[in-house]
């Protein structure tokens, strides 16, 4: 039996044994957080909205910055058997009914996770506990303003805002009067932060208990406080006395190459004091439409320093994707762009190039499913086909049955989910409003779908209620 096929069946029992604990329970509600520390938000998984963490829990109990009193009824609930309406990205997986593993499944597996499967189950749902995984951004400082962010986590697209005011559309993050209403405005630089304050405090505690700790943004890279944890980081695996603990960071790696240089460096000094470590990186489509969505992103610069992070350090690269409608025409170029890179730097059967594919649900006006289902019906064969091909290659430039298994319910979500026209009139707006201050062309950009801006831009607000 293949290996390939071997990691498939131990994630069968696997999801087995999570599955007896109750049919919603994951993992991740107890032992993974993000904490996002410019404006005191905090969430389990990146598919469910954060949420804010209340400073009356965090004045009482320092460790509300992972066990807030919402996470802690989440957890009842799963253990419950409940499904937490915030966690419908994993439940559309697993309502398609073929089998496919959910990100609860994957992550309640992962070595972060699974061999404490039983004992926070056992646990009181509301007691506190440490992460075992914890993902932390300290800044919103950015150099890219993508379509589907926002100014609570682009500085640039907070730039912007400010000097363009909000976009046409129902959704998005982009009015700056609702951010300040719902906590979401981030903290200028200058300003007393008691979310960073309290992570200085509460991080040495955690710190012995995380198996995974990962930095985020914003762009990490861009931002003093990150070379501050980053030095500190260093400090405390230097005490260790054999490495435990897997280091990850997520980048754009289109910042100016002293930055590349520098992380290179600095990845390159804790190396032996780490279990691993993963640079995590995004894209989904290829070229000029890459940069379209990613404005900011040069996609060719981003392949070299992709390659620079594979040659010249130990480091796993891990693309993640946040498929929107966008992506589609050349997604099946990313795939080969990344499979060309596994060619390269997969000298052995360890695959230092693992990728994860995510679809966009929010802002609602980029979804994939904006498009009918026939057109979705032939992007969906014509990825799962071309994804397939890769299956069989003897060589390391190759796709793995658990990649297979991601694409595949990505392409069966494009063939059921229903279509939800009601946005495509703020598509039309937005894409329009996005040119003019950008500087694009959408219909150059992306001639496939340059019908859509004429056709949708009748659908007006009254339609959608």
């Amino acid at each position: 039996m293949s290996n390939n096929q071997e990691r498939m069946d131990e994630l069968q029992d696997k999801r087995l044994k999570v599955n007896e604990i109750s049919s919603s329970f994951c993992a991740a509600k107890w032992l993974q957080t993000t904490l996002y520390l410019n404006n005191g938000f905090n969430h389990s998984c990146h598919h469910p909205s954060p949420h804010k963490i209340p400073l009356e829990e965090l004045e009482q109990n320092i460790h509300a910055l992972h066990n807030s009193n919402f996470k802690k009824e989440q957890r009842a609930k799963m253990l419950r058997g409940e499904r937490p309406k915030e966690c419908e990205y994993c439940w559309k997986i697993e309502d398609l009914g073929k089998g496919y593993f959910s990100d609860r499944h994957l992550k309640s597996t992962q070595t972060w996770a699974y061999d404490k499967i039983d004992e926070i189950a056992s646990k009181d749902p509301y007691d506190d506990i440490f992460p075992t995984y914890l993902e932390v951004s300290l800044s919103n400082a950015c150099n890219f303003a993508c379509a589907y962010c926002s100014p609570e986590i682009s500085s640039k697209w907070m730039e912007d805002v400010k000097k363009n005011g909000e976009y046409p559309t129902k959704f998005g993050s982009h009015n700056l009067d609702w951010l300040k209403s719902e906590g979401r405005f981030p903290y200028d630089n200058k300003e007393h932060n008691p979310y960073v304050e309290a992570f200085y405090k509460w991080f040495p505690l955690a710190f012995s208990h995380l198996r995974v700790f990962r930095i985020t943004g914003g762009e990490p890279t861009m931002a003093k406080e990150f070379w501050k944890v980053m030095d500190m980081l260093k400090e405390n695996l230097d005490k260790e006395n054999k490495p435990r603990m897997r280091f990850a960071v997520s980048t754009n790696l289109c910042t100016p190459d002293k930055l590349i240089d520098r992380l290179i460096e600095k990845i390159n000094a804790i190396q032996d004091q780490c279990l691993e470590i993963q640079v995590f990186t995004s894209a989904e489509a290829t070229g000029e439409q890459n940069d379209y969505v990613r404005d900011g992103m040069d996609y060719e610069l981003w392949l070299k320093n992709c390659n620079r992070i594979l040659d010249e350090t130990k480091a796993l690269l891990c693309p993640m994707t946040t498929i929107n409608l966008l992506s589609l025409p050349s997604f099946t170029g990313f795939i080969d762009d990344v499979v060309k890179m596994r060619g390269r730097h997969n000298v052995t059967a360890f695959n230092r190039l693992p990728f994860s594919v995510n679809y966009l649900r929010f802002p609602p006006h980029l979804q994939t499913v904006l498009l009918d289902k026939t057109e979705r019906q032939e992007y969906a064969d014509e990825i799962q086909e071309h994804c397939e091909k890769y299956l069989e290659e003897q060589s390391s430039a190759k796709l793995y049955l658990d990649d297979l298994d991601q694409i595949k319910r990505f392409c069966d979500y494009l063939r059921t989910e229903e279509t939800q026209w009601k946005y495509r009139g703020d598509f039309a707006k937005f894409v329009t409003a996005y040119d003019t201050r950008r500087g694009k062309n959408f219909k150059e950009t992306f001639p496939e779908f340059a019908h859509l801006i004429d056709e949708w831009k009748y659908i007006h607000a009254e339609m959608r209620d």
